[in-house]
């Protein structure tokens, strides 16, 4: 069997839309770098962080390694992660998304022997910043970062990609709710008011449950 990706939360960016402090800002009472390496630690055996200020996030309890190239975007904490560890592929999760699904975690996770990237078709096409990358990318990520275009979509070749389309998507997360990022003050309110209501709706089924009035459901969450 391959080897499970390192999972890697990319969470070296300012913030500047947000007024700053993004990996600390709050959902549900939990830190969005918390929820992140949460989430990526169910989907993966490994997980590590990758920022630009290390020391600022010496409380956590995984791996946290410098961004070799702080303020050049994500492509130069996707190449520390491969650098660093020596990981033969990593899925890659933004900071903030913290309404990102689980079964669409584990899909990534799962990769694709055949191809150097999987992701998925977001509502604004593909999601560079929620996505599993073999180490194959690696060579074209430091070209990319030496000759000054660090963009992370240039990674997701029409032939070297598996796009998880629209339909595999249905399944996965149906409401979309993984492509809900966290850039600004009016996305951190609706982050907020969602999360809340898949707490009350679990809080809901779990005392129903409790006090027998209602079966165990697969689904919950938001409708």
């Amino acid at each position: 069997m391959p080897e499970p990706p390192l999972g890697v939360v990319l969470a070296g960016g300012p913030g500047r839309r947000l007024g700053g402090g993004k990996p600390w800002r709050t959902v549900a009472g939990r830190r969005l770098i918390d929820l992140a390496v949460e989430k990526l630690a169910a989907a993966c055996p490994r997980v590590a962080v990758v920022c630009a200020e290390v020391a600022a996030m010496a409380d956590l309890a995984v791996e946290v390694l410098a961004d070799r190239w702080p303020g050049q975007g994500p492509l130069g904490g996707l190449a520390t992660a491969f650098l660093d560890t020596g990981a033969a592929s990593v899925l890659l999760l933004a900071v903030d998304a913290p309404l990102v699904q689980p079964a669409l975690l584990a899909r990534l996770a799962q990769g694709d022997g055949r191809m150097r990237a999987v992701a998925p078709l977001g509502p604004l096409g593909p999601e560079p910043l929620l996505a599993w990358y073999s180490r194959d990318v690696l060579g074209q990520a430091l070209g990319l970062l030496k000759g000054g275009q660090p963009r992370m979509k240039r990674l997701l070749g029409r032939h070297c990609t598996r796009f998880i389309g629209p339909a595999e998507l249905a399944q996965l997360d149906p409401q979309g709710l993984s492509f809900i990022n966290v850039n600004r003050p009016e996305d951190l309110a609706l982050a907020r008011r969602l999360m809340g209501e898949c707490v009350k709706t679990d809080t809901s089924i779990a005392e129903s449950v409790a006090d027998g009035t209602q079966q165990p459901s697969a689904k919950s969450g938001p409708r």
